[in-house]
């Protein structure tokens, strides 16, 4: 087994999702409402390129290292992993005309490729196994992850400078909270200030009844 290791160059934000380009392999794109479900879309459709690429009997482009990837500003770069049970390589071989029709059926019979049916011949010779999709290190794959969205955290950070749109979102949400703070403070003194002149003037109309009642018991 091989993991090959292609870039892929995000863009968007969680408002109108996020699309990925590939610069090993411009035919594809992939896309999604997250980042999570862009990682998704992009391992599957890298996988289906050199499923294709293969297929008509094409080679593989040789990934390009990360740090010889150029991208312009906001755009941000992430690793796709793939594991591949073999890199396909070109060769010419001489066949019967005959058998290469019979082979060319068979293929088509079971749609497969006259590569990918050749192939599988040669692994049945061979007695190789058949690979058994869908087992796979699941470990291995959540460390791979986890380093994945690791390294995006760190690039998504770092693309967060004091003016992005993100920064200036928290800024507005800060000022309108610290606005929202301020005006229930200014109300709860307002509240506390009318009711402490309710009491004064409740004291001061008991002490002029008291003195209205004073004279009159003096009298009697």
């Amino acid at each position: 087994m091989t993991t090959l290791v292609f870039v892929a160059l995000a863009q968007g934000d969680q408002q109108t999702g996020y699309t990925a380009s590939f610069p090993d392999l411009p035919e594809i794109t992939a896309g999604g409402p997250g980042m999570a479900e862009l990682v998704t879309g992009a391992r599957e459709a890298v996988q289906k390129e050199l499923q294709r690429l293969e297929s008509d009997g094409q080679e593989w482009p040789r990934p390009t290292p990360i740090e010889a990837v150029t991208h312009q500003a906001g755009v941000i770069p992430f690793l796709v992993d793939i594991t591949v049970e073999d890199t396909p390589v070109r060769v010419n071989i001489s066949i019967g005309e005959r058998l290469l029709k019979r082979i060319d059926q068979g293929a088509e019979a079971r749609g497969m490729s006259r590569s990918g049916f050749i192939a599988s011949a040669a692994r049945t010779a061979l007695g190789d196994r058949p690979a058994s999709p869908g087992v796979t290190d699941f470990d291995a794959v959540a460390r791979k992850l986890q380093d994945e969205w690791s390294v995006l955290g760190r690039k998504i950070t770092d693309s967060l400078g004091p003016d992005s749109a993100f920064n200036r979102n928290m800024t507005e949400f800060d000022n309108k909270v610290s606005e929202t703070i301020r005006k229930t403070a200014d109300n709860i003194s307002a509240a506390m200030a009318r009711r402490k002149d309710a009491e004064a003037r409740s004291s001061r109309d008991e002490t002029d009844a008291k003195d209205q009642d004073a004279p009159a018991s003096a009298g009697h």
